[in-house]
């Protein structure tokens, strides 16, 4: 049964509908759950980034039950401070997180969204990014294919035991153990196994 902090039932209603959303993959469900209004800095132009930001984002599910949420003010200097890559075109009331942690592992995560009331039901306020952050990621891209060319190259038998510590999420063992074999650094093992977890059959 989940754990709740302080939380209204109308607030582990909706979180118990996104999660079960997220959990889908129903990206259709998930976008019935924020604020229309947010949504509007989703262009053409941009909606391949959201995509795929999404898709990486959505690719571990989260513990239910088990998780455990907390609802808090805003904060608003955290906002302020990330100004120059987010902003919402609908101010949010109160700040969700939804935190979960893998059993009999060290690995778990955490969804944290921003919420409004309107029309007697809770919505997420969906994140934009500033023109400044769109750029960064596109920017990003050779790193990315890069990392993933890696990941695509780990031979067997290694492969076989990453993979099996991934599907078990067991990330950080998956990184130290890759560190190991190779003799690289924690980053590069850290951002050559986000890239095999996101490209895992």
């Amino acid at each position: 049964m989940e754990s709740y902090t302080h939380v209204p039932a109308d607030v582990k209603a909706f979180a118990a509908e996104y999660v079960a959303a997220w959990n889908a993959k129903d990206a259709a469900r998930l976008t019935a759950l924020i604020e229309p209004r947010s949504r509007a800095c989703v262009t053409a132009e941009t909606k391949p980034v959201y995509d795929e930001i999404q898709r990486t984002e959505m690719r571990d599910e989260v513990v239910a039950p088990g998780y455990l949420l907390m609802l808090m003010p805003i904060n608003e200097g955290n906002l302020k401070a990330a100004a120059q890559l987010g902003y919402f075109l609908v101010k949010p009331e109160r700040e969700l997180h939804i935190d979960y942690q893998y059993p009999q592992t060290r690995d778990g995560g955490q969804l944290a969204l921003y919420l409004v009331h309107e029309n007697g039901r809770w919505m997420s306020v969906f994140p934009c990014m500033t023109a400044r952050a769109i750029r960064d990621y596109k920017d990003a891209a050779a790193d990315r294919a890069h990392y993933k060319a890696i990941a695509a190259g780990i031979k067997e038998p290694l492969r076989g035991e990453l993979l099996a510590m991934v599907r078990k999420h067991q990330l950080g063992e998956a990184e130290e153990r890759y560190q190991k074999a190779t003799g690289c650094d924690m980053r590069t093992a850290m951002l050559v196994m986000n890239a095999l977890a996101g490209n895992m059959p």
